[in-house]
């Protein structure tokens, strides 16, 4: 399919409709014009048939594979494979200009431009930032590469939050200027001081208080939570004492106000 080859098994039909996918893909943030370079994929249709086609070396929660030396993509078939697969594009597009990139800048990267962003990521981001658990880019590169499928997810979103503050230094270029930098040291910390002036410790620390100042927004709501709870339960407790004060001075008026039947006259 154009520059494109497709190997399958089965889901002929399905295999068509993502390789011409594959093969219009793009554009890609920072990078105007990518080589167009061959593109192998290669569909799994079941578990067992994936973990034999990349012998084992994808996490368990893995769905795909990308071999930028081969240009290759191992894609585990699934009701979201369309975008997991301009996920793995997006690794093949960036690797086409920077051969080595961080993994956590390569995963931001790829999940950012696939669109791979939701609420729920962004409300785990908050947790982890109201928890005070931030990790580093180091332990960011760690975690996806060894951590369990949750702190994988959220590496992942906090790799999207560092690439997606590097696009808004960029101004109107966005990556642009960095990933040209990249290409030609190879370097992210010399790319960092070439294209922004900073060094990388330097952009970790701007990370990290743009992480408080954009998701650190749950500290404040969960103390005005707080608040108002013990607001609420005061004027609650409040209100049933009210109740039960004016019910007693009810019961105590009544006392001795009996009336006989034959002295009640409603029409006087």
């Amino acid at each position: 399919m154009g520059r494109v080859s497709v190997v399958y098994w089965s889901h002929e039909s399905t295999a068509i409709a993502l390789a011409e996918y594959a093969q219009r893909a793009g554009p890609w943030p920072g990078i105007p014009d990518p080589p167009r370079r061959p593109i192998r994929l290669v569909l799994a249709t079941s578990d067992s048939q994936f973990d034999s086609l990349t012998r084992g070396r994808v996490p368990e929660w893995g769905v795909a594979a990308t071999f930028p030396a081969t240009r290759t993509i191992i894609l585990r078939l699934t009701p979201d494979h369309r975008r997991v697969l301009r996920h793995e594009l997006a690794h093949l597009a960036l690797h086409s200009v920077v051969r080595y990139p961080p993994r956590w800048f390569d995963e931001g990267y790829a999940t950012s431009a696939a669109g791979g962003w939701n609420q729920v990521e962004a409300l785990r981001l908050n947790w982890v930032v109201l928890r005070g658990a931030v990790p580093t880019l180091a332990e960011l590169d760690r975690y996806i590469r060894t951590g369990g499928a949750l702190e994988a997810e959220v590496s992942y979103a906090l790799a999207t939050t560092a690439v997606r503050l590097l696009e808004r230094l960029g101004g109107e270029r966005g990556l642009e200027p960095l990933i040209d930098a990249l290409r030609g040291t190879g370097d992210f910390d010399l790319a960092l001081r070439a294209t922004f002036q900073i060094t990388q410790g330097q952009f970790e620390v701007m990370w990290r208080r743009d992480l408080r100042k954009r998701y650190g927004w749950l500290l404040v709501f969960s103390s005005v939570t707080v608040f108002w709870a013990f607001v609420a339960l005061l004027l609650v407790a409040l209100r049933a004492r009210r109740r039960h004060y004016d019910s007693e001075r009810r019961r105590s008026l009544d006392e001795g106000w009996d009336v006989p039947e034959d002295q009640w006259n409603p029409s006087a």
